[in-house]
């Protein structure tokens, strides 16, 4: 599966099913960079993603995940999505924009808003 638009709902699915690793796992760059709000500070390449998805996949449980609004334009993606999920024993709900680069198949660079 190479098309942006399969891949990002195959993201989107496994989040929604709490299989964050997974996706990440067979989705993502091996030198994927990741941004939250701008910063990318140890979030550089997939080992340092990968750990940085563990501490959130870890401690989460997603009760729902509700896609908004998708939006694909060649190698690009981007979704808002509605989110439920309890971390750290705290009940969290909010809406996050999430905007994807692709590069052979994969993502390459993901910024969370």
């Amino acid at each position: 599966m190479s098309n942006p638009e399969q891949v990002i709902k195959a993201i989107i699915k496994g989040i929604q099913d709490n299989k964050i690793l997974e996706v990440f796992d067979k989705y993502y760059h091996d030198d994927v960079v990741m941004y939250e709000k701008g910063d990318s500070t140890n979030r550089v390449g997939k080992a340092a993603n990968r750990k940085a998805e563990e501490g959130f996949a870890n401690n989460a449980t997603i009760h729902s995940a509700e896609i908004t609004k998708l939006l694909v334009t060649g190698n690009n993606t981007a979704y808002e999505m509605k989110m439920d999920f309890t971390y750290g024993g705290n009940r969290i709900q909010k809406t996050q924009w999430a905007i994807q680069e692709f590069k052979d198949g994969k993502v390459i660079k993901e910024e969370f808003f």
